[in-house]
């Protein structure tokens, strides 16, 4: 096998990862809240529907029909009907880019390996559609401002719940880090429960406080 075609099956296989990764990202946002019970998945995931709904109304609106290379199921050539998902793929990277990138304006913290990641997935993914003719260069910068403009949106409106999700993992991995031998089991209204250690009362912590005040006359 020469390197040119060694080339060509990277690209393939390029191609194929861009077609599904509409779908990949909703079954990551999905798994992410029903397995590691992450608010931020379920809010992402919904963000995902709604902005779905709005690129099915926005279809249907101005009657588009996307170009036979944008389905992700089925081909002529298979004799099958075409599958097409609401949003084009460079949208939906985008709208997901958005959230992200918004997230950090609003913490004032800049992350460097999520901001690269997905700066690179969405160059590739619209020099992908591009290439299998999906796309042209004019309709994918369209579909591009339209996720970041939607997503930003989205992130305005439901900041507020992924800053909590977040700071609920954040205290969840601190708690379980533990410190000295020092691990709590849960949190409950601020109140951190810690293991092994057995509850005292104030009459106890009272009495023990005179005997060594009691002590300290007699010497």
């Amino acid at each position: 096998m020469d390197i040119l075609q060694v080339l060509n099956n990277f690209k393939s296989f390029i191609h194929t990862f861009i077609r599904f990764l509409p779908l990949g990202i909703y079954s990551f946002s999905y798994f992410q809240t029903a397995l590691y019970k992450d608010k931020r998945g379920g809010i992402l995931l919904l963000g995902l529907i709604l902005n779905d709904i709005l690129g099915y109304l926005y279809k249907n609106y101005f009657q588009y029909t996307p170009k036979d290379n944008c389905a992700i199921f089925g081909g002529k050539e298979e004799g099958t009907s075409l599958g097409f998902l609401p949003n084009a793929h460079e949208e939906v990277v985008a709208f997901l880019t958005a959230i992200i990138y918004s997230n950090m304006w609003d913490k004032f913290q800049f992350d460097f390996i999520p901001f690269v990641f997905l700066l690179v997935l969405l160059i590739v993914t619209t020099w992908s559609r591009n290439a299998v003719g999906c796309s042209e260069f004019g309709d994918s910068v369209f579909h591009i401002i339209t996720g970041v403009i939607v997503g930003m949106l989205f992130y305005y409106f439901m900041g507020k719940y992924y800053m909590e999700g977040e700071r609920g993992a954040l205290e969840r991995e601190t708690c379980d880090l533990g410190y000295n031998n020092y691990k709590c089991t849960e949190i409950r209204d601020g109140t951190v429960i810690v293991k092994g250690k057995k509850p005292t009362n104030k009459l106890d912590n009272e009495k023990e406080f005179g005997s060594e005040e009691q002590g300290w006359y007699e010497s």
